[in-house]
């Protein structure tokens, strides 16, 4: 029946729908003779006679509220931040259609969610699908949405006065107040979103979170611009203690200027919060060895009062990982508290001791861990790490971690993603990529990109690692000789290989593939072997034994770009492009430093991500493993190596990596093609030229990781019982 209704919901939609304006293969033409829309119930809203504005969600003490039409009911947040991440798209272009919205918004109910998340103002297409998700669903089924704020980011850097951010963050509220009130048309504008906003969603919106992650740098330099801001009182909030900064006086002033703007004018009221996160906390932490960035700033929504004026109140809302700052795993309280089951948690240590400062309720506003290739930060205590995870292992961290905000008392427990966004970028490997491009391919080795419970697979999904080559065999080979062949794909994510080796168990013999990425340097020899051409990388694959990526030194770029920060990493002859060695291809986890509560000191740490992962890729065989690369069958071998292990810096234009020795910095050199070959004990292939088209468009499929069905089960069971 569901299924049924929700077919005849996509037909609804598109009737009339306002659509981004962006090509796209998903773009759907007018339809005709639209169904219906079956209106399911409303949300009640409270009018207050005393203040003259009404009212669906409050703050409780410990939750926020939903008034059910004679009385407001405690509810327990589970749910999504949703970015505008899309393949082929940058954030600002906004490519979203309509259609996947209510498609999506469909698939996060499924989840168990109550809760979405935004961080700005949205096209159109999102209201509409909202209100259409929400027009129809069930009381049990719908979605309540908070909605951000987001600042100006080039003012930041600029001044670093919150101040000079004031204007443009209550601007964007105010346009965000129309919108949701279905009062608003925008100017088609760059980077921002635009268009006429018709559908009141108003009783569905369950709050504010403004604001973004602010550190040491904003909160600091405004406080000191500030020296005599000491308060602020408004007409629905004002500060209260003796610690109040500039800072302070600042949220309070922005909190307030939104509450009276859409108190004013729609005589409605809502919740509101600010974003915080660790770095901001008003906990202190001895153990932090970076005090001066990670632990110099207070933002406390304890200083925050509300007046008679103001019905719903204010909330702390919090983004909470596992792995960062540093203190989160370096706490001595925090390794060595042991939780329930008598296992060392430093998350829960770090969630119970934050929650204990509060009066207000809290909502840990974003939590999670990417199912990447590549890792960015870990956790030795817990190993929720910034990456490394397959799928499931995603899923069952974040199943930790929510049951752990869920059972110390908080509001709830939002996931950072819904979608995985390619555009991202990660502090270890943000210098390898090109920022101009990163839209249009998926980087597994940068664990920002790959957060979301729904991932996007290039082209239709059809090329599977199963160590079978029929599949290939019915293509042409880019080398073939002494019985081996060897066949090679692309997409938006990999490289693809396959060797065929006729009358020989490749799991059992070792095999080199060699690579010429750039014409500028390379290898003639990798130990005993001897290739035709110069190389700069052989997968060095050995079966059951473990198998690697290696790079030649000359063209190692975490040698060049990292030795400042590796004080174990002698780089003496890299820079000799005659050097004939290969060695590991490493990413950076954490330069050397000194745990100043105990003066225990750290080495740089970093993992050679060239390891190989034998294992099957394919989503639905009983043994998936997402982060496999390399798989074996009958008669040969598969093989898939993300893009920028191979130091592209865009595949989509076959951006590589330049002369950095030469050239002194990072930076790309285009190519036309690459140069490929194969080893088997006395066999081989010649080294033979292989390319593939540029592209600027990204067809793509979606597909629900693993991850997505653990966090089914696991918020089926988060709620809260009358």
């Amino acid at each position: 029946m569901r299924k049924r209704l929700f077919g005849n919901l996509i037909t609804a939609m598109l009737a009339g729908a306002f659509l981004s304006g962006c090509a796209g293969p998903w773009m759907v033409p007018e339809e005709q003779g639209a169904a219906e829309l079956v209106a399911g119930p409303e949300q009640a809203v409270e009018h207050d006679t005393q203040r003259n504005v009404d009212y669906a969600f409050r703050c409780g003490d410990t939750y926020l509220e939903v008034y059910d039409g004679e009385e407001f009911h405690p509810v327990y947040l589970n749910g999504v931040n949703i970015g505008s991440g899309y393949p082929g798209y940058y954030p600002g272009e906004l490519a979203i259609p309509e259609e996947t919205y209510l498609r999506w918004f469909q698939e996060i109910s499924e989840m168990n969610c109550n809760t979405i998340r935004i961080y700005t103002t949205m096209m159109p297409s999102f209201y509409n699908a909202f209100y259409t998700y929400n027009y129809t669903a069930d009381a049990d089924h719908k979605l309540y949405l908070l909605m951000g704020v987001w600042y100006d980011e080039e003012k930041i850097e600029e001044t670093g006065d919150a101040f000079d951010l004031l204007e443009g963050a209550v601007s964007e509220a105010k346009e965000q107040i129309d919108i949701i009130h279905g009062n608003c048309e925008i100017a088609e504008r760059p980077g921002r979103a635009h268009g006429v906003y018709t559908k009141d969603v108003s009783e569905y919106v369950m709050g504010w979170i403004l604001g973004i992650e602010s550190d040491a740098y904003l909160v600091g330099t405004t406080n000191e611009l500030h020296p005599d801001l000491h308060s602020y009182d408004g007409e629905y909030l004002y500060t209260e203690g003796d610690d109040i900064q500039a800072f302070d006086a600042f949220l309070c002033e922005l909190g307030d200027e939104v509450i009276g703007y859409e108190s004013s004018r729609y005589n409605m009221q809502r919740p509101v919060s600010w974003t915080n996160w660790p770095t901001a906390d008003a906990l202190e932490h001895p153990s932090e060895p970076a005090p001066d960035k990670e632990d110099a700033v207070t933002i406390n929504v304890e200083r925050f009062r509300t007046k008679d004026s103001f019905a719903p109140g204010i909330f702390a809302s919090y983004h909470v990982y596992p792995y960062y700052p540093d203190f989160m795993y370096l706490d001595v309280d925090y390794n060595t508290y042991l939780d329930q089951d008598g296992v060392i948690n430093t998350y829960e240590a770090y969630l119970k001791e934050l929650r204990q400062i509060h009066t207000v309720p809290v909502l840990v506003a974003e939590f999670g861990v990417p199912s990447s290739r590549g890792c960015t930060h870990i956790n030795p205590y817990t190993g929720l790490d910034q990456g490394k995870h397959t799928e499931e292992e995603q899923g069952w961290c974040l199943d930790a971690m929510a049951r752990d905000i869920y059972n110390n008392g908080y509001a709830g427990g939002l996931i950072f993603a819904w979608q995985d966004e390619w555009f991202k970028r990660t502090w270890n490997t943000m210098d390898y990529t090109d920022p101009d491009r990163r839209a249009f391919w998926n980087d597994l080795q940068t664990s920002e990109q790959n957060f979301g419970l729904l991932e996007f697979v290039p082209g239709d999904g059809s090329r599977r690692l199963d160590g079978d080559l029929s599949e290939w065999q019915g293509g042409e080979a880019v080398a073939e000789k002494d019985g081996l062949k060897l066949y090679a794909d692309t997409d938006a994510r990999y490289l693809w290989l396959a060797l065929e080796a006729e009358n020989a168990d490749l799991y059992h013999e070792q095999v080199l593939i060699p690579f010429d990425i750039t014409p500028l340097s390379g290898a003639m020899h990798y130990g005993d072997y001897a290739f035709d051409r110069p190389v700069d990388f052989v997968a060095e694959l050995n079966g059951a034994e473990e198998s690697c990526v290696q790079v030649h030194q000359y063209y190692d770029r975490y040698a060049f770009f990292y030795q400042k920060y590796d004080n174990l990493l002698d780089v003496t002859g890299y820079d000799d492009p005659a050097n004939e060695t290969f060695g590991p291809i490493y990413l950076s986890l954490n330069k050397a430093f000194t745990q100043p509560e105990t003066g225990e000191t750290f080495d740089a740490l970093k993992y050679d991500t060239g390891v190989l992962k034998v294992g099957v890729g394919v989503p639905d065989a009983e043994e998936y493993d997402s982060l496999a690369d390399l798989c074996y069958g009958e008669n040969g071998l598969e093989l898939r190596l993300p893009w920028e292990m191979l130091n592209f810096r865009d595949p989509s234009s076959k951006e590589i990596e330049d002369d950095f020795w030469k050239n002194g910095e990072l930076s790309g050199r285009d190519i036309s093609e690459i140069w490929l070959g194969a080893y088997c004990g006395k066999k081989h292939t010649d080294m033979v030229s292989y390319t593939w088209a540029d592209w600027d468009h990204v067809e793509f499929t979606e597909r629900r990781k693993d991850s997505y069905w653990i966090m089914q089960g696991c918020f089926g069971e988060l709620s809260l019982t009358e």
